[in-house]
């Protein structure tokens, strides 16, 4: 009898893609379009294009996904927003675990005075929710099994088990300690995918630079990377930089240059 426990462990302990179901979240209800933020341009079945208030990522998905193969392969997403990349990797065969921050904690802040940021704080819960509602509305109308886990993304739990790519899309740059979540990703996944804004002002220097000042009020941006910041950070945990793309992606209507790097170990 002990034996064929020790067995099983061993052999649970060989599937690395197991994850604990109880950590996810549980799918919301969203009727109504009115009450969803979308951050993406999505086009959804039995609704149709509906223009999200920030990116148009549909002209250029597999440059910012890094050209990587997605079928077959499990994979962990730092930040889904309206989860236009979830499906997408979906619908190229992928099997995706987003994480995205609890109503609680809303956004990494930058300190601003706090009457300050009070302004914004309000607003901003508001926004994160109805963000929420147009992914899981999203969700429902792309009939996709992509889970969910709330929760800190500065520590993720070994239970959501481990993957075979991470993807920070455009995220890092958002986040106080982005070389934490990279160092986190790194630990359960065996290819990274890391998009963000090219500043060629930066190129050539392992750099990040602060990007918000007294006066800008740039309260939800932390940082300016460099492509090497990364590139020399991923091979300082054993990762081989396999691709780095540039390529132009759409913001409220205007083209920006981003960078998309991939470390595989």
């Amino acid at each position: 009898m002990h034996h064929s426990k020790d067995n099983q462990a061993k052999a649970s302990a060989n599937k690395p893609s197991v994850s604990d179901e109880k950590i996810f979240a549980i799918p919301l209800k969203v009727e109504d379009v009115a009450d969803c933020y979308f951050y993406h341009t999505m086009e959804l079945p039995g609704h149709g294009v509906i223009k999200g208030r920030d990116w148009d990522l549909r002209g250029g998905v597999d440059e910012y996904l890094g050209k990587v193969e997605f079928a077959g392969q499990r994979v962990l997403e730092i930040g889904p927003a309206s989860g236009f990349l979830t499906f997408e990797m979906e619908k190229r065969g992928a099997e995706v675990v987003s994480v995205e921050v609890t109503a609680e904690h809303g956004w990494d802040f930058v300190p601003y005075p706090a009457d300050r940021l009070q302004e914004v704080f309000g607003a901003r819960r508001i926004v994160m929710q109805q963000l929420k509602n147009s992914y899981w509305f999203s969700h429902a109308a792309h009939k996709s099994r992509a889970k969910v886990y709330d929760g800190d993304v500065y520590n993720l739990p070994a239970a959501l088990g481990q993957f075979d790519i991470a993807v920070m899309g455009s995220v890092l740059l958002h986040c106080r300690d982005p070389l934490r979540i990279v160092e986190q990703c790194g630990k359960m996944a065996r290819a990274l995918i890391i998009t963000d804004m090219f500043h060629p002002d930066l190129e050539g220097v392992p750099v990040c630079r602060l990007a918000p000042t007294a006066q800008n009020f740039l309260w939800h941006t932390w940082w300016n990377f460099s492509t090497q910041f990364f590139t020399q950070f991923l091979a300082v945990m054993g990762f081989t930089i396999s691709e780095i793309l540039r390529h132009q992606q759409y913001h409220r209507g205007r083209p920006y240059t981003l960078f998309t790097v991939v470390g595989r170990r």
